[in-house]
């Protein structure tokens, strides 16, 4: 895990090319299931940043941006363990 998730969610916002966007995507997905143990919890947020994950990678610039990142912040806050970040609530 070399990358944050905000910077991975940065990457995909201002990522011209699709393919990057999934790449991005996928990395962010990846780090999510290897990192969050209590999935039963974490599962309304979780899927609520899955899904803003995959209507920003199609549009970056859609409605879903601003939560897409406040989640993108909160959860690399809880993996990586940085409270300087506000979490979403």
């Amino acid at each position: 895990m070399n990358q944050s998730i905000t910077t991975l969610a940065l990457n995909l916002l201002v990522s011209e090319r699709l393919n990057h966007r999934i790449v991005f995507a996928g990395k962010i997905v990846e780090i999510l299931h290897q990192s969050i143990q209590d999935m039963e919890q974490e599962e309304s947020r979780l899927n609520h940043f899955l899904s803003s994950i995959a209507k920003c990678t199609q549009e970056p610039s859609c409605q879903e941006r601003e939560i897409f990142f406040e989640l993108a912040q909160y959860y690399n806050s809880r993996i990586f363990g940085m409270s300087d970040l506000s979490a979403v609530a």
